[in-house]
């Protein structure tokens, strides 16, 4: 859509402000093909569930890319995943 191209900038700042803490590992923005203005950001973290709330949400540039950002986003899901088989080449 019209507004992607917009918002796309500030989720690669945010992705490049997650980078700098110390429990990060990685960061994927994804698109579905069938449903390009649907994007999907899976954050990998070390640490537990309770540990990413206790510090992530709270996050000073978490708050700048709320504020960006919350006229362009419709739904907002946040879901906490944990490894059952990983495969690195």
């Amino acid at each position: 859509g019209a507004t992607k191209p917009l918002f796309v900038p500030h989720l690669d700042e945010l992705m490049q402000a997650m980078a700098e803490e110390p429990a990060f590992v990685s960061a994927v923005l994804s698109e579905d093909s069938g449903a390009p203005d649907e994007l999907v950001l899976f954050e990998v973290w070390n640490g537990s569930q309770e540990e990413w709330l206790a510090q992530q949400p709270q996050k000073p540039y978490r708050a700048v890319y709320d504020d960006a950002t919350k006229d362009f986003v419709a739904d907002k899901e946040v879901r906490f995943s944990s490894p059952v088989s990983i495969r690195n080449r």
